[in-house]
């Protein structure tokens, strides 16, 4: 099959972009043409992705100037975020179309005002773009329930199908020694987080756990790492945490920025902790338990889907429950031991190879509709237009026409400026 693969870049180190990556390095072993396109260079990647990737405009794609684009088979749309090539979605008039959604963290959680106004698009372009896709693929069942209750998505156009990690890559071992003596971590009781210092991640929290966690275990040190300082929001997130351990008198927490291996770092710890509020997924959760590493989250959203029975989980925005796990995990030696053995159990059950098959089993039926219906169309499309489904075989014409969406595009443009 000819696969077009579409999201708004392609980064190695970004959950989103390992996601791309494996399911174009499974579609070209198994001998599809495919091409993923962006609207940012890839970064970090193998030189058969780089070749395989074509940075674009929308009104490249909406005027076919891509053959590629123009003559595929199924079409794949990415969702972290809206971006200008979601746009060319409702002009697809061929093959089968799947909208991917990783969801959009909402704008008051953000904790900025800084990507407010683009946050809170992306979460209200999600119901004006999914009903143009025949199937919709999604990484955990609490963004499904979201995408039913919020935006009106059938629950049997959804499949679930959790992202993988690179067990090669995360697995228990000895800490570096390099890294312990660089971050000065000799006899200290490492709580690590991983990812973003994003206003929902709740950084903050865990500065004040630290806090009342060192009333019992002096050692413990928060080792924080991941961007810090790559745009406002992230900048002010961090700013605030530093000031929450200076007004609290902990001096134990370490910024690492970006690293340039994770794996290597969740080595380093005892525990891992986050205080997030707001998680379509949690990959960093999945790294932890297969490094070997005791897992206390939040309460929320899907983070118990991904932990299972093979973490604890706290009370969310409550520093002192929060405070109290860690505590039980630095302490009690059997439950740290529970813990580990559940979590690389858990762990298995997010690899490389269930990934491949749960895709390889969307990508079958997507292909089992284009011999005998080659353009199937989306249901909820045809209850919202009025619309009525057109004989087996047909998919009725794009609701906006290339011309409109250049227009829409434009005029986009001209407003933002």
């Amino acid at each position: 099959m000819r696969i077009s693969l579409i999201n708004p870049n392609l980064v190695a180190e970004d959950a989103i972009g390992q996601c791309l990556l494996n399911q174009a390095r499974f579609l070209q072993r198994r001998g599809d043409e495919v091409r993923v396109f962006t609207v940012y260079p890839p970064e970090h990647m193998s030189e058969a992705i780089t070749a395989a990737t074509r940075v674009i405009t929308l009104a490249d794609l909406i005027e076919r100037r891509d053959s590629h684009f123009a003559s595929s088979d199924v079409y794949v749309y990415h969702y972290p975020v809206w971006y200008p090539l979601l746009e060319s979605i409702r002009g697809i008039d061929r093959g089968v179309v799947i909208f991917y959604y990783h969801n959009v963290t909402p704008p008051e959680l953000w904790g900025s005002e800084f990507e407010r106004e683009s946050l809170q698009r992306s979460v209200d372009s999600v119901g004006s773009v999914i009903h143009y896709a025949d199937l919709v693929v999604t990484d955990s069942a609490f963004n499904a329930d979201q995408l039913a209750e919020n935006y009106g998505c059938e629950r049997d156009r959804i499949r679930v199908l959790p992202l993988a990690v690179p067990t090669d890559q995360f697995k228990p071992g000895p800490p570096d020694l390099n890294l312990v003596r660089q971050y000065g971590l000799e006899g200290r009781r490492v709580i690590l987080f991983v990812g973003r210092m994003a206003g929902n991640k709740r950084i903050d929290l865990l500065v004040e756990a630290l806090a009342l966690v060192r009333q019992e275990v002096p050692q413990a040190t928060l080792l924080l790492v991941g961007d810090e300082r790559s745009n406002p929001a992230i900048v002010e997130a961090v700013s605030y945490a530093r000031q929450r351990a200076a007004a609290l008198g902990v001096d134990d927490v370490i910024f690492t920025g970006r690293v340039a291996s994770v794996a290597d770092h969740f080595r380093l710890a005892h525990v891992y902790a986050t205080a997030s509020v707001h998680e379509g997924f949690g990959v960093p959760l999945i790294e932890a338990m297969a490094s070997g590493v005791p897992v206390v989250a939040s309460r929320a959203t899907a983070h118990p889907e991904v932990l299972g029975d093979a973490g604890l989980l706290a009370e969310p925005n409550n520093a002192a429950d929060m405070a109290r796990h860690i505590v039980s995990v630095l302490t009690d030696d059997a439950l740290c031991g529970d813990l580990v053995r559940r979590g690389l159990a858990r762990a298995a059950e997010f690899s490389l190879e269930r990934y491949e098959a749960g895709w390889a089993d969307v990508m079958a039926e997507a292909a089992s509709w284009l011999p005998n219906q080659p353009y199937p169309r989306p249901r909820s499309a045809l209850v919202r237009s009025g619309e009525k489904p057109a004989e087996s075989g047909s998919r009725p014409a794009a609701r906006l026409t290339p011309l409109e969406l250049l227009r829409s595009e434009t005029d986009q443009l001209e407003m933002a400026a």
